[in-house]
């Protein structure tokens, strides 16, 4: 394909990412790639090579996508250490295939208590950035983190291009929102320390997660205008902090304050929030018509229900997603269409962004992952 029918590809596929964001009926619906496990697996290669050699990362997303064919973008432009760069965003160790586990196996968030009680009194006399200086060489290689966001500084613009010239929209094109406080502190204390926290020391939490979150801001205003060609997507994550493990009161309290002052002011500044929302959601979906209407993208994990998402925000922002990863996993084909096509008739041809649920597992079976798109090209083939 030449380079001015790939250019023309690329920008009618950006344009239609963008209308599909901004709620607008569409002419077909776009398929975007989400799997990063998935890829060197599905291409035969292995885990370990994945999360090591940093350059096989970003060209082997990029492979998997020429083979399955029908994909007008990704979430995430793969490359880098996968291991490093978790640990820096969940506050945690993360062990990695070929290191400490097997070099064919999934990477691990270590759920372990590495931040201490006593840290929040240190949190409340230093910051919140002194503190994490000083705590990341617990959960991380140093060296290997300065490698990992050296190489990715310094070949950006070459992972950018290259997507743009094989015809595939980044979504998430832009720098990545800080972590929310509540995911954070979650992840540095561990997930059972830090719920017993919210019951047992509430107000210092309270106190610690305001001081976090002056940073945050500080942090979002430094970020420029958006004013790329591209998407402008940031990821705003809530892996932890889901109403389906919390109460209300807590998740009124912790969570949903902070990730609206978040949302805001990203979207002030030209982003689009992609809101990274595991785990179940479903009680506080009414929720997202408080966030900016068309400006933002939610993207779930199967646990959230469509139906329900339809009926009381489906207007509000657009759904990345959500064929299940149990389903791509363990399901039939027959199941996987079934499912598919029941999806695209609950959308239509307005608000969605298909793809599968949070990120396709290491071990979705090929011919689901072929079936679910296999149905979107069918569909896309017929009049709406």
């Amino acid at each position: 394909m030449s380079g001015n029918s790939t250019t023309t590809r690329y920008q009618e596929r950006l344009d239609l990412i963008k209308r599909t964001i901004a709620m607008e009926h569409v002419e077909r619906v776009p398929s975007i790639y989400m799997g990063t496990a998935f890829a060197p697996r599905y291409m035969g290669g292995k885990i370990a090579r994945f999360c090591n050699d940093m350059e096989y990362a970003f060209q082997v997303q990029l492979d998997a996508m020429d083979r399955l064919g029908g994909i007008d973008g990704t979430n995430i432009a793969s490359g880098g250490r996968i291991g490093p760069i978790l640990s820096a965003l969940w506050m945690s160790r993360v062990a990695v295939p070929g290191v400490e586990l097997p070099e064919d196996t999934l990477w691990q968030v270590m759920e372990e208590e590495v931040m201490t009680l006593a840290d929040y009194d240190v949190v409340l006399e230093k910051g919140w950035k002194p503190f994490v200086r000083d705590y990341l060489p617990r959960v991380v290689d140093l060296r290997l983190l300065g490698e990992t966001f050296g190489w990715m500084a310094q070949n950006g613009g070459r992972i950018q291009k290259t997507y743009v010239e094989r015809g595939y929209v980044v979504i998430t094109d832009a720098k990545m929102a800080p972590t929310p406080p509540f995911e954070a502190l979650c992840g540095a204390r561990s997930m059972q320390k830090f719920f017993l926290d919210l019951l047992r020391i509430p107000k210092k939490v309270e106190a610690v997660m305001e001081v976090i979150m002056r940073d945050v801001m500080a942090d979002i205003e430094a970020m420029p205008p958006w004013s790329g060609p591209g998407v402008g997507g940031t990821w705003v994550g809530g892996w932890r902090g889901a109403p389906g493990l919390l109460a209300p009161r807590h998740f009124d309290r912790f969570v949903w304050p902070y990730i609206v002052e978040m949302v805001r002011a990203l979207v002030a500044k030209g982003y689009t929030p992609v809101l990274h929302f595991d785990q179940d959601w479903n009680r506080e979906l009414a929720r997202l018509n408080e966030l900016p209407q068309g400006k933002c993208i939610l993207n779930p994990d199967g646990m959230t229900s469509m139906r329900k998402f339809r009926e009381v925000a489906g207007d509000s922002m657009a759904m990345l997603g959500d064929v299940p990863s149990v389903l791509l996993a363990t399901g039939t084909t027959e199941a996987v269409a079934e499912y598919t096509r029941n999806l695209l008739a609950l959308f239509g041809n307005r608000g969605l962004l298909f793809a599968g649920g949070c990120d396709m597992p290491i071990n979705a079976r090929p011919e689901n992952v072929e079936t679910m798109l296999r149905v979107l090209q069918e569909h896309n083939g017929r009049r709406h």
